[in-house]
Formats: structure tokens, C-alpha cells, sequence
């Protein structure tokens, strides 16, 4: 890759490991060697603008070797053994959460930190691995988390779970991703879910306790609370439309701005006449309006 985390603890390492020496480990270097160091899928909030105020630049589309900057990875531990190894299974079971509720003495606890890097004032990228043993069991994490201001939030996770008595671990992986502007939308709806529920029980209290209350209020303030919540979905349904509607208009833009281009070549080739190819102006407009789809396509994966 061109370039590495700020802070890469590259001596960091959390393993374990069985008397035998084989076991599983987790450390930075292994991590990163996950990352796609071939391309850039992540734009920072103020992309568009900075290419949109460069768009006469033949240099502002051109990007030297891509890649991931955001180090987002799925690593999921590094096996260790030569002789004897853990023999990795598919399986159906998965990690008792109940289990891990339950109150239990903790021997041993640590977290391990293996990078972190600010991405340039735009966000956080962090990979860092936790465990505790308790008497029965253990238990360890491993996030991968990444926020991009005003873009989106990740959450890569590998957990493993060994339980006494047992002889194997369960590992399992999962991964998450939202936009902010998705997740605004979830919050709010959280904080009228929350508004809802609290007068209501605002409301029951204070009957029960005076014996008499505002109901009228109540009754109405919970009405017009239903039509905010109503008008919110319709909202979040039309921010969704209107993205849509906004990819599907770019790439119809960016389809018959390659056939007129196409036309003008044929035409040039059966008429032996000299077409003037496009301004620098025009050119970068053009590469704009490629990079433009792309991100658009990006964002509405996430």
C-alpha cells in the first residue's frame, strides 16, 4: 500500500495458544494485509465539491495508486502451528449470548489495540481486540470500526468463544454498514418511539397518582405525534426515491454522452472529415461525470 495507518503498533499481538503451539492470533500486520490496496470505494463528504471546483483540471480525476484508504479489513485471526493446527469447519452453532450475561468472576482481561488512523481529519479507522477468561470460559472480540464523517459507519467483528469441556472454539464473523444519513433517519425515528412511550407512561402515572389528568392534552399531543412519525417514514420513503432517481439520471446522462461520442467517431471515420475533439473543459466535465456515477452506485451499496 502507499501508505500506512498513523499509528500502527506493529508489536501489538494477542494469542492463544495451546501447549501443543498450535492456537490462533490476532496482530496488525496480518490485518492489513487484508485491506484491497487496488482501489479506492470510500469518497469523504466534500469530494464532489473539491471536484467540481477542479473540473478544468486534466490532473483533478487522476488518482496514483489506488487503494483502500479507509483500511477497512476482514481479518479474522491468523492460525499458528506448524506440525498440528486448528482445523477450521463450518457449522451451525453459534455463541451462546446468554451464556455471556451471565455474572461470572473475570480472571483475566486485556485490550489490544493494533492501528488507528484519523484519515486525515475525516473520520476514524480503528482495529483493536479484546478478551476476558472467566472460570468456565472465554470470550474475545475483535472491531474493526470506521466512521467517514457524513458518509457512513462500519463495523467488521470476529468473535471467539471457547466454553470448558469443549474441544473447540467457535469463531464467528459478521459485518454492518449504514450511511449517516440512514442512520439519522433511524434515530429520529428511535427518539419518537422513545417521546411516545415516555408519555404514556407520563400520562398513566399521573392518573394513578392525582386521579385525574390533562388527558386531552395527552390524547392530542399523541395524535399529533403519530402524524410526525407518519410524515417521517413518507419523508425517509422520498430521500430514498430521490436517490434513485438521481443514479438513475447520471448514468442516462453518462449512456448518451458515450453514444453521441461514438457517432462523431464513425461519422469522422466514414467521412474522412476532422472533428474537433473536446476542450480540456469538456474532457474534465466528462471524467467528473463518470466518477460522479460511480460513487453514487457506491453509496447506494452501502
Amino acid at each position: 500500500m502507499p501508505s500506512l495507518p498513523e499509528m500502527l503498533y506493529g508489536d501489538n499481538v494477542l494469542r492463544i495458544q495451546h501447549t501443543d503451539h498450535y492456537g490462533i492470533e490476532f496482530n496488525a500486520i496480518d490485518a492489513l494485509k487484508k485491506v484491497n490496496n487496488m482501489e479506492d470505494t470510500v469518497k469523504v463528504a466534500c469530494a464532489q465539491e473539491w471536484q467540481e471546483s477542479r473540473a478544468e483540471s486534466e490532473h483533478a480525476q487522476e488518482v496514483l495508486r489506488p487503494f483502500d484508504w479507509t483500511f477497512t479489513t476482514d481479518y479474522r485471526g491468523t492460525l499458528l502451528g506448524e506440525e498440528l493446527q486448528i482445523k477450521v469447519t463450518n457449522t451451525e452453532e453459534r455463541i451462546d449470548i446468554e451464556k455471556l450475561k451471565a455474572r461470572e468472576h473475570i480472571m483475566f482481561f486485556e485490550e489490544v489495540l493494533l492501528f488507528e488512523d484519523e484519515l486525515h481529519d475525516h473520520g476514524v479507522s480503528m482495529i483493536s481486540v479484546k478478551i476476558r477468561v472467566m472460570p468456565s470460559s472465554f470470550f474475545l472480540l475483535q472491531r474493526f470500526f470506521l466512521r467517514v464523517d457524513g458518509v457512513l459507519i462500519r463495523i467488521n467483528d470476529t468473535r471467539v468463544y471457547y466454553e470448558d469441556g469443549k474441544d473447540y472454539m467457535l469463531r464467528e464473523f459478521s459485518t454492518r454498514e449504514n450511511t449517516i444519513t440512514e442512520l439519522k433517519f433511524l434515530k429520529s425515528e428511535a427518539d419518537l418511539e422513545y417521546i411516545e412511550r415516555r408519555l404514556k407512561l407520563d400520562f398513566i402515572n399521573g392518573a394513578s397518582e392525582s386521579g385525574s389528568f390533562a388527558k386531552e392534552n395527552v390524547t392530542g399531543i399523541l395524535e399529533n405525534l403519530k402524524s410526525i412519525k407518519a410524515k417521517h417514514s413518507l419523508l425517509r420513503c422520498q430521500v430514498s426515491q430521490i436517490t434513485d432517481a438521481q443514479k438513475g439520471s447520471m448514468e442516462l446522462i453518462r449512456n448518451r454522452l458515450g453514444t453521441a461520442m461514438e457517432l462523431i467517431k464513425h461519422c469522422q471515420q466514414t467521412s474522412h472529415l476532422e472533428v474537433e475533439s473536446l476542450a480540456e473543459s469538456e474532457q474534465g466535465s466528462a471524467m467528473f461525470l463518470d466518477s460522479t456515477i460511480s460513487s453514487i452506485t457506491a453509496e447506494l451499496k452501502s
